[in-house]
């Protein structure tokens, strides 16, 4: 069996080029025969460890540029993206522990329910400005998401299992250097880590190293929720 280089992207609901890399990775994956793995983790827990002070949205004139890029990479990508009510307050003092052991949880019963999951959570959040952090918000999100036995998934969030693997996803990406979201690792077919890369606007040179094809934004692929 080749040594394949292998992708995982980590990623957290409450940033926003998380978003932008999700839709970019995951729209390429049909171009792609590099495997690659999604890894929901806990962006706060990153930033706690590094205690990265220096956050965007803290400093005044990168938080004016934050705002405006934001806008810019959304329309790149061609994804609806309006800034919630209170953005930089909100995105300082909200946890998004609960929706990110929502979606380990989904990802147990299925990937691609995660994924669905995921960008419904996104585009309720960055489209329409409705918050996503309460069980309650996720549980209307699953319930718009047809899921099936949505309150057992809920339910599921709270287990040891759920809980451990959020953590342990985000131990992984710390342990590799891991300051900020999103975040990938790319690895040899044995897991060794062969390149960390961090930013949605690190598609191409992820696409390169891999010799694969980067298309750009693929906006046709674009899925709506």
């Amino acid at each position: 069996m080749p040594n394949r280089k292998q992708v995982k992207f980590f990623f957290d609901i409450i940033s926003p080029y998380s978003y932008f890399g999700f839709e970019g990775i995951t729209r390429h994956r049909s171009v792609w025969k590099t495997p690659i793995h999604m890894k929901p983790f806990y962006f706060a827990g990153v930033v706690q460890h590094t205690e990265n002070p220096g956050l965007p949205l803290r400093v005044p004139i990168k938080e004016k540029y934050m705002h405006k890029d934001l806008l810019f990479s959304a329309q790149y990508w061609g994804i609806p993206f309006r800034l919630p009510k209170n953005y930089t307050n909100m995105m300082l003092t909200t946890s998004s522990i609960i929706p990110q052991r929502i979606l380990v949880a989904a990802q147990l019963r299925d990937n691609a329910l995660m994924e669905d999951v995921a960008r419904t959570l996104w585009h309720r959040f960055y489209g329409y400005g409705k918050p996503i952090f309460t069980k309650d918000q996720v549980a209307e999100v699953l319930r718009d998401c047809h899921v099936k036995n949505s309150e057992e998934l809920v339910k599921m969030s709270d287990s040891a299992e759920v809980k451990n693997i959020l953590r342990e996803n985000t131990d992984e990406a710390i342990g590799n250097g891991c300051f900020g979201a999103p975040w990938m690792h790319i690895t040899d077919g044995h897991g060794k880590v062969l390149q960390t890369v961090f930013g949605s606007d690190r598609l191409p040179h992820v696409a390169d190293f891999l010799a694969e094809p980067f298309k750009g934004p693929m906006r046709e692929k674009e899925q709506s929720s």
